[in-house]
């Protein structure tokens, strides 16, 4: 039996050159992993951003974000656009709307100053907006929620602040 070649090696034994060993990464990567644009932490974009693939920010963007993958928004990291998303998923601050077909979550250290309207919105920080979700509005044990929600489910963990009205309805529209 033969050994099976180390991680920087071809099946032959040769050691791959750096563009060999990325072409091989990206190989067994999936298509929305290897489309994703990065905003670092340090930078700060300023104007309109659009892309098919995924968004990752650690720095600060002001503008307006469409992208039909995941925008995901470290800790730390300001945005003041309104976003239109696959899926976002949110850790840092936002002033703007949040807007995706699929599901938003905002995890403890998440705020939003804005309306969110998704398919279903997971909420453990704060918002300050109006939540309209297709499907369901989880309000988790730390979560601050300072507007009305539109929704066929709400679960309000015990701990959760809301002020609001909650209307509920079978599909109301994203």
């Amino acid at each position: 039996m033969e050994p099976l070649p180390r991680r920087n090696q071809d099946p032959h034994g040769s050691m791959l050159s750096p563009a060999r060993r990325w072409r091989r990464f990206w190989a067994m990567s999936d298509r929305d992993e290897r489309d994703v644009s990065v905003v670092g932490r340090g930078a700060h974009v300023e104007g309109s951003l659009v892309s098919t693939g995924s968004l990752w920010i650690a720095g600060r963007m002001t503008g307006e974000i469409s992208v039909e993958g995941q925008v995901t928004v470290a800790p730390d990291s300001e945005v003041e656009a309104d976003i239109k998303a696959g899926s976002i998923n949110l850790a840092g601050r936002v002033n703007g709307n949040l807007t995706a077909p699929g599901s938003v979550e905002l995890p403890a250290q998440s705020q939003v100053k804005g309306d969110v309207r998704a398919r279903s919105v997971t909420v453990q920080g704060a918002v300050q907006g109006n939540v309209v979700a297709e499907q369901k509005v989880e309000l988790g044990p730390g979560a601050r929620l300072q507007g009305d929600i539109t929704c066929s489910a709400l679960v309000v963990a015990e701990g959760a602040v809301f002020r609001g009205r909650s209307i509920m309805a079978q599909r109301p529209s994203t």
